[in-house]
């Protein structure tokens, strides 16, 4: 019997799902995606305090997923590249393969996704090569780095050079229950394609509210996680628009 089932569970179709990650700016009130800044270059916006921020720098750090059956079963994904540092200053809405998992026929219900610290160590244990760390900031051992300047627009401030970082972590829950056209996100075994998935996020939300003339670094960066976790969103797809 065990002879058996061992070999229906080898038989049991699979599909291929892949990972994709990707960042941008916040919709405007039509939901279109905004365009503050070409690849390699600062990502400059106007808070809703007035402030002209520059983001010159900045770092997310991804290290690992799982995906959970409707029935409560989990999958985790494999990383072939390791931990991902996303460079906030990429091309906006570009796709980065981040992971794969092979998945039996079945409903999904919830992605998780964990920001963590970057461990140069993990990183080259890879199986495949690792992601370049891009920018000039050192981000070894931290989540979450963010570095640039916010001018007043009316003068009456002297510019604000700034700079937030963590080294927390934290796993964010993201809801596919609904994510495939109303339904829960699903595997028939049928797809010989595959099937994908996009997590993406904004980068001008950790500065709603900020007032350059009176804040507080180590308070803005103590919320950068929540900020960043209310900010992630997943889509069907390999796709962001």
């Amino acid at each position: 019997m065990s002879s058996l089932a061992g070999c229906e569970a080898l038989l049991e179709p699979k599909t291929k799902v892949s990972l994709a990650i990707s960042h941008h700016g916040t919709r405007d009130e039509n939901g279109v995606l905004p365009n503050y800044g070409e690849a390699d270059a600062a990502r400059v916006f106007v808070n809703d305090k007035g402030w002209q921020v520059a983001l010159q720098e900045g770092v997310v750090v991804m290290t690992a997923a799982q995906v959970e059956s409707c029935a409560g079963e989990s999958f985790d994904f494999e990383l072939p590249y390791g931990p991902f540092p996303e460079y906030q200053l990429a091309q906006d809405q570009d796709l980065v393969d981040f992971a794969s998992v092979e998945l039996p026929e079945g409903t999904y219900c919830k992605l998780r996704v964990e920001y963590g610290r970057y461990q140069s160590s993990l990183a080259e244990q890879a199986f495949d090569t690792p992601y370049k760390v891009e920018g000039h900031a050192s981000i070894e051992g931290l989540t979450i780095y963010l570095a640039g300047t916010a001018v007043d627009p009316s003068g009456a401030h002297e510019t604000a050079n700034w700079k937030f970082e963590t080294n927390q972590t934290s796993i964010v829950e993201l809801d596919l229950s609904t994510a495939d056209d109303g339904r829960p996100f699903s595997i028939t075994g049928k797809e010989p394609g595959g099937r994908a998935l996009t997590v993406a996020k904004t980068y001008d939300a950790y500065f709603r509210g900020v007032d350059f003339s009176d804040y507080d670094p180590e308070a803005i960066s103590g919320r950068l996680l929540e900020i960043l976790s209310a900010e992630t969103y997943v889509i069907v797809g390999a796709q962001v628009f």
